[in-house]
């Protein structure tokens, strides 16, 4: 799957490089060119990124950081950096609740968490949609939801949206001509799965049907203050 997903990226900057090198071109063209394989570069980039994460999860070499961390802040600072790209696409982002919310866990891991669903709400969100962002603080712990107003997912889908590798059925985007823009090797889920599991936290993803889709995360209650 790895080599498949590397193959795409590999093939697309090869071949620009060489249609460039085939024939004297006009600078214009050649910047053009390299615009292209700059930007195929950088997913090819973000591919070997998201499987070193994988591997290192997988070998157990990726040592998580436990310590109190405020999510409310970690959510607000994530969802501030996301900001610009959510109103590039003229999607709307808001935060509809903001409780303290403290949680066990490495901050830095958090917010990974937090943009790889910020992330994808904001490319399956079409032009006009909102995200909305919501934490909130029980006695049972914190809960973090994603919810955007895209058109949704196939229920027979939801099941393998935490699969590696999985991107679902690719004539059902749900940007049509903009499809492009949702392109991803299927790793970020994945990872946002892995970060979860490793903070003791429940993640689940429903699509009500014409409503869009909202992703939860519970995390358990951080453990009191040793005051002694």
């Amino acid at each position: 799957d790895a080599a498949h997903e590397l193959r795409t990226p590999i093939a697309v900057l090869r071949g620009r490089a060489e249609i460039s090198l085939q024939r004297p071109r006009e600078a214009a063209a050649y910047i053009e060119a390299l615009q292209g394989i700059e930007e195929e570069s950088g997913r090819l980039g973000r591919i070997v990124d998201d499987l070193f994460t994988l591997a290192r999860a997988d070998a157990g070499e990726r040592r998580i950081q436990h310590a109190r961390v405020y999510l409310d802040d970690v959510t607000a600072d994530a969802v501030g950096a996301a900001r610009a790209l959510a109103a590039g696409r003229g999607v709307k982002m808001t935060m509809t609740e903001y409780e303290e919310a403290v949680v066990n866990g490495d901050a830095a891991l958090l917010r990974q968490l937090l943009m790889i669903l910020l992330d994808n709400a904001i490319k399956y969100t079409p032009p006009g949609g909102e995200v909305r962002v919501r934490v909130a603080a029980s006695i049972s712990g914190a809960v973090l939801s994603v919810e955007d107003t895209g058109v949704g997912m196939d229920a027979a889908q939801l099941p393998h949206v935490f699969e590696r590798f999985w991107r679902g059925d690719p004539a059902r985007t749900r940007l049509g001509r903009d499809a492009h823009l949702t392109e991803g090797a299927g790793l970020g889920l994945p990872i946002a799965r892995w970060i979860a599991d490793a903070h003791g936290a429940a993640i689940h993803i429903e699509s009500p049907p014409g409503r869009g889709l909202c992703v939860t995360v519970r995390f358990p209650a951080a453990p009191p203050v040793n005051r002694t």
